[in-house]
């Protein structure tokens, strides 16, 4: 009998190891997302003009315009990133079309047949303006138009970490006083 309380204890302890030092993880790793999300931000002080020269493709919608810039006489590139992208596939053959929000999400229509690299190129065409962003010290951190919060992605994180330790410790808790 006494054997059998030790394995239940033991038992008990692993899982609150196990599932709440997960959650902790997840927590802090949210709190770093936002850390360093904000740290970028601010360090961008200085600003200037970049040209689109370029887009960037990463599938099912994700699309942004690649704009180059000079500092110092010395190019650098940048691409622009967004809070989210909101894809709504249509099934008819309505012409696909994209736009930005003002918090900073890109919505994307796609239809049936959906031509991307020309919803982009009228979206952001070749040679047009964009403001950049970047740190004075080190021009290859930066970001174009507006600074990206990360907010949602922090928010699941610190969520589902909080979550995971508090669900460890009941668990524990539970299985201690069951």
């Amino acid at each position: 009998m006494e054997d059998e309380k030790v394995t239940q204890q033991q038992v008990a302890l692993l899982e609150l190891v196990l599932v709440s030092g997960l959650g902790a993880i997840l927590f802090i790793a949210g709190m770093v997302i936002s850390i360093f999300t904000d740290r970028r931000n601010k360090s961008c002080t200085s600003e200037t003009v970049g040209e689109v020269v370029g887009h960037s493709f990463r599938g099912g919608g994700r699309m942004a315009p690649v704009a180059e810039f000079e500092v110092g006489g010395k190019p650098y590139t940048c691409q622009k990133r967004f809070n989210g992208v909101i894809t709504v596939r249509a099934t008819n053959l309505d012409e696909p079309k994209a736009w930005e929000d003002e918090r900073g999400y890109l919505h994307v229509k796609t239809g049936v047949l959906a031509n991307m690299r020309q919803v982009a190129r009228e979206l952001w065409p070749i040679g047009s303006k964009m403001a950049v962003h970047y740190d004075p010290r080190n021009p290859e951190v930066n970001y174009a138009d507006r600074p990206v919060s990360n907010a949602a992605l922090s928010i699941v994180f610190l969520c589902a970490g909080a979550g995971m330790a508090a669900l460890g410790m009941l668990v524990y808790y539970l299985m201690l006083h069951a």
